[in-house]
């Protein structure tokens, strides 16, 4: 009964969580948050001896959370960097994560930007997004 209380309150709290994030939800969004929140689910249940069960759900939950997160930080430096027409660069001083955004082209309304994230000085994904261009 534990197991399935824990798993509802992580359930609730993906979703209240996934809700108040402004902005729509891209096939990005979704793609992230799916793989990250399978691969924190096998760490959680390799980590969890003693109840496997919970820590795939713990590890799900915060493996979710974190790939829509990095997701959302993407989506927005590719906007801005679109907006502004130059790279713009976030960087998380406190775990040596950056990402980097650079216009490559513009077409009418839209413009295709290059997104890297960096773990410290090495490059971990690559991506090509179409965004809209003010």
């Amino acid at each position: 009964m534990k197991v399935l209380s824990l798993g509802v309150a992580a359930m609730l709290l993906v979703m209240s969580t996934v809700g108040c994030v402004p902005g729509p939800t891209t096939q990005q969004h979704l793609e992230s948050a799916t793989w990250l929140g399978v691969v924190g689910a096998g760490v959680g249940a390799l980590i969890d001896n003693k109840n496997r069960w919970r820590g795939a759900v713990i590890g799900g939950a915060i493996g979710s959370l974190a790939g829509y997160g990095i997701a959302e930080v993407s989506q927005r430096a590719a906007e801005e960097a679109a907006r502004r027409r130059q790279t713009v660069t976030y960087h998380n001083p406190s775990t040596n994560e950056w990402v980097q955004a650079d216009p490559v082209s513009y077409q009418g309304q839209t413009a295709t930007v290059r997104t890297r994230t960096y773990q410290g000085n090495q490059m971990t994904n690559e991506r090509y997004l179409t965004v809209p261009a003010y």
